[in-house]
């Protein structure tokens, strides 16, 4: 039996709780908080705007090819490929559109197939080299490193180090080589394709279970037209995005992308970099009338690729992504596209039974060991100078573009990281503060969940388990779990029902804006 103790929300923050009461602020930003009457409104919509072209194929997870059913809708969730599968919050993504798609399925007597979409168009790959997990001998936090080639270029034009790889997937499989074989075969070449052992973690954790894989970088031919209005149309998108920040700004949320920007939201492939196209490129749509392979949607515009591909009913959102959707979600009515309903993503921690009560202290604590408040206030003021310096310099020399686009990025990262590293605790502490609260961040922000497979007998119990914790229609709460299933302490419910427990806990802090 699943055993699970909820709490109120962490990571999505108390302002989900007031979406859900019905604000009309906020419904008006998201759209209306998860519920069949909001979803049955947006299939309703899908369908009256069905024209018989076909819609993008999917891949199930042995990597074939499958064209969806004509009346299917999809629920989607997605992430960079990062090594190893990446940090809890995935298999956390993935089993909430698996549990959303199962009770819609069952709802409307229709295929809804969850679909995980692997960001391969992304270019950072300073964001998938790395993952983080927790050494068994002396419980301290442990980084582990692939490097990938090209730098700077989308992850589907690259390649993982072969050795780097497989000493990576080893050190994060003790005790278990079969499975670390079977994610990288030491003779394919296949195995070394960025999203491939991404995918094959996947197939034995969710394999059973209906779900299927979706690469970015194969909808670019349903993207043709999106990218070629938004070149056309910057200002108009620029104004869509303004407003959504508008809003965001009006309830003191994180405006996500710079609304001044005059740049298309378009990004090109050019001599082994992915970079944003210039503001005043007049040659863009002749090169992308010739080579459309090259171009891609920036992350604005990436939801608006997704619907015009696949019959998206419903999206599933880390904090970052719920917000900058919500910035973005005017674009839709620019593109004719219909707005998925967003779905936050379960928000868990796993403890050992024994160590649950000081879990649910370092669960509440307020907050007051990350980044400190004036460092905040001194970085947003970095961070705007350091725009006005590139809009300044651009508005000089436009064929900096490039350069300055990169330089922002790496000042912004640098100075964030620098103005964390204080708080950032976890990185010495060892034992359950390591496990539960790495970095001073919440666990599956952080920690791999490879290691979580390779302890489990038997993959699929896992991926049930992480199933069965998902409550995708109702408020968001965090959940304390353990795997295998231990009694937790007094309080703990069966999460197979749909009653919850709340605790006398403090409010959840600021979304962190690297959890996705």
């Amino acid at each position: 039996m699943t055993q699970a103790r909820c709490l109120p929300p962490r990571i999505h923050g108390h302002w989900t709780e007031a979406w859900w009461g019905g604000d009309p602020a906020l419904a008006a930003l998201f759209g209306p908080a998860p519920s069949l009457t909001a979803l049955d409104a947006v299939a309703h919509s899908l369908d009256a705007r069905r024209d018989g072209s076909a819609a993008a194929p999917v891949l199930d997870l042995e990597g074939r090819e499958q064209a969806l059913p004509d009346d299917a809708l999809v629920v989607l969730a997605g992430q960079q490929p990062v090594l190893a599968g990446g940090p809890l919050l995935v298999p956390h993504k993935t089993a909430t559109a698996i549990a959303l798609a199962r009770t819609l399925e069952r709802h409307w007597q229709r295929p809804v197939v969850p679909v995980f979409l692997l960001a391969t168009e992304d270019h950072d790959s300073s964001e998938i080299d790395h993952i983080d997990s927790i050494d068994t001998s002396s419980g301290a936090l442990v980084r582990h490193r692939a490097h990938i080639e090209p730098k700077h270029e989308a992850f589907f034009r690259c390649r993982w180090d072969r050795a780097g790889l497989r000493a990576a997937i080893g050190h994060l499989c003790p005790g278990n080589q079969e499975l670390a074989a079977q994610l990288v075969d030491d003779d394919s070449e296949q195995s070394l394709v960025i999203s491939d052992h991404v995918v094959r973690l996947l197939r034995l954790a969710f394999g059973g279970a209906g779900l299927h894989a979706v690469e970015a970088h194969r909808l670019g031919p349903w993207g043709r037209d999106v990218l070629e209005r938004a070149l056309a149309d910057p200002a108009g998108h620029a104004a869509a995005l303004a407003a959504g920040g508008e809003q965001l700004e009006q309830r003191g949320l994180a405006v996500s992308f710079d609304t001044r920007d005059p740049r298309p939201l378009v990004l090109e492939s050019r001599a082994g970099r992915r970079k944003r196209v210039g503001a005043r490129d007049d040659g863009v749509r002749a090169r992308l009338a010739a080579d459309p392979g090259d171009f891609s949607p920036q992350a604005a515009l990436r939801p608006i690729v997704q619907a015009k591909a696949l019959p998206v009913v419903a999206q599933v959102c880390g904090p970052s992504e719920l917000l900058y959707l919500g910035q973005a979600r005017g674009l839709h009515a620019l593109h004719d596209a219909v707005p998925p309903v967003l779905v936050p993503r379960l928000e868990a921690t796993r403890v050992d039974a024994a160590a649950a009560e000081q879990a649910l202290e370092l669960l509440s604590d307020d907050g007051s060991g990350s980044m400190d408040a004036e460092l905040v206030q001194q970085l947003e003021t970095l961070r705007q100078a350091a725009r006005e310096f590139a809009q300044r310099v651009e508005t000089l020399e436009p064929s900096l573009s490039g350069k300055l686009e990169r330089w922002l990025g790496s000042t912004e990262q640098g100075a964030r990281r620098l103005a964390e590293a204080p708080g950032w605790r976890g990185q010495q502490a060892a034992g359950v503060a390591a496990f539960v609260r790495p970095r001073d961040r919440y666990q599956d922000a952080v920690l791999a969940w490879l290691p979580e497979v390779a302890r489990a007998a038997d993959p699929a119990a896992w991926g049930r388990h992480i199933i069965g914790l998902c409550r995708p229609l109702e408020p968001p709460r965090h959940v304390l779990h353990s795997f295998p299933p231990e009694a937790l302490p007094p309080g703990a419910i069966d999460a197979d029902s749909h009653t919850a427990t709340s605790s006398t806990a403090t409010d959840a802090p600021q979304e962190d804006p690297r959890d996705g």
